[in-house]
């Protein structure tokens, strides 16, 4: 699946830093860039792109009233933008993420995933992820996702077909998986909860493999796989 998107943003090298990112991206398209907020929300309109990064701060409309106005839309959107203090703002308008300019790649990359994933949602297909192993782009749906490690500035994805490095850390990626099937149990690792074969004090299994389990997530673990209250 490729997720089309739009760029609105009064400046050109911003717009040119989004196309430059979205270029390294196997699943996002930017099918077209706007400085003029007016302009963007008519194509919008016209032609209902997945997803749109937006920035705020522009003359005419700003980011947050275009975003007011396309809300019914259903669309998915990202802030983009140099000022922190409409973070809260962007929350309330359900934005998927706020970069706050200047941004890497790497945190464009976590705002992309968690774009793919809520669109592919919204689409009723399987949900994945991709991942930058070495020089190539991995799908991996979590279906198949088994549990993650952390060595380093690396993460070990282990799946139900192999192992996959990247770099990135442990919050980047909770911030992409979903809550309701992921959960960090360790400093170093976190698990797809419905693969979990078995609970003890110290670990769980998973697949046959143990992955230990620190006495701070102890509980809230046993909660959630036992539905205690």
């Amino acid at each position: 699946m490729l997720i089309n998107a739009v760029a609105i943003d009064d400046e050109v090298p911003a717009l040119e830093l989004i196309q430059m990112y979205v270029e390294k991206l196997p699943f996002i398209h930017l099918d077209k860039s706007f400085t003029d907020p007016k302009e963007g929300l008519q194509y919008i309109f016209e032609n209902q792109p997945d997803l749109i990064f937006l920035d705020i701060n522009m003359p005419g409309l700003k980011g947050t009233e275009l975003a007011k106005i396309i809300q019914p839309l259903g669309k998915s959107f990202i802030f983009t933008t140099a000022y922190s203090e409409f973070a809260l703002q962007g929350y309330e308008l359900q934005a998927l993420d706020y970069l706050l300019k200047p941004f890497g790649f790497e945190r464009f990359l976590t705002a992309s995933n968690r774009a793919f994933q809520e669109i592919v949602k919204k689409k009723g297909e399987e949900n994945s992820v991709f991942f930058k192993d070495s020089y190539d782009w991995v799908r991996v749906n979590l279906s198949e996702l088994k549990y993650v490690k952390s060595e380093g500035n690396l993460l070990f994805i282990h799946t139900k077909s192999g192992t996959l490095s990247t770099r990135m850390t442990i919050s980047d990626i909770l911030s992409i998986l979903p809550n309701d099937t992921f959960m960090r149990i360790h400093k170093s690792y976190v698990v797809n909860l419905t693969g979990i074969d078995k609970l003890e004090k110290h670990q769980v299994t998973i697949a046959g493999e143990t992955i230990p389990l620190a006495n701070a997530y102890r509980e809230i673990l046993e909660k959630r796989l036992l539905k205690k209250p």
